[in-house]
């Protein structure tokens, strides 16, 4: 699947909205936060991302999110999936990357809220129901590479 600008997506009541997610991993960590009070789904968890600018290809919206949102440089690796859902406040189109950080060994600033979290706790969390997919891909995946765990 090729990403395309979003300024090239149909537009209108049913035009889905263009997301950049970053489902960033080291080891067997991902970097996620708790949405923080007084935004939609506040409480839930999420990985990093956000809405394309004109012109931003999701890629391009995930790695300006990444860098925004925790002050870290990702490379976007592979497009993982591509999930179109309709939240009570709008459809969406949300492309969720493969990342790692370019520095291997930087951290987030701990005032953003995100922070690494084993893939072994991931399922007992709380995520928008966008996210079910991805956190089933990435289970079965470990589960893959670690049949006793």
């Amino acid at each position: 699947m090729n990403p395309t600008p979003a300024e090239d997506h149909p537009v209108g009541p049913e035009a889905p909205i263009p997301v950049g997610i970053g489902v960033i991993r080291r080891g067997d960590s991902f970097l996620i936060r708790r949405r923080p009070e007084g935004t939609v789904y506040a409480g839930y968890w999420e990985f990093p991302g956000g809405k394309c600018e004109p012109g931003e290809t999701p890629d391009q919206a995930t790695a300006r999110e990444c860098l925004e949102e925790i002050g870290l440089r990702v490379v976007v690796e592979r497009l993982r999936r591509v999930v179109i859902h309709r939240y009570p406040h709008g459809l969406v189109a949300l492309s969720f990357h493969d990342c790692v950080t370019e520095d291997s060994t930087a951290q987030p600033d701990p005032a953003t809220g995100f922070r690494w979290v084993p893939i072994d706790r991931l399922g007992s969390l709380r995520f928008p129901e966008a996210n079910e997919a991805i956190l089933a891909d990435l289970v079965d995946e470990w589960r893959t590479r670690n049949p006793a765990g």
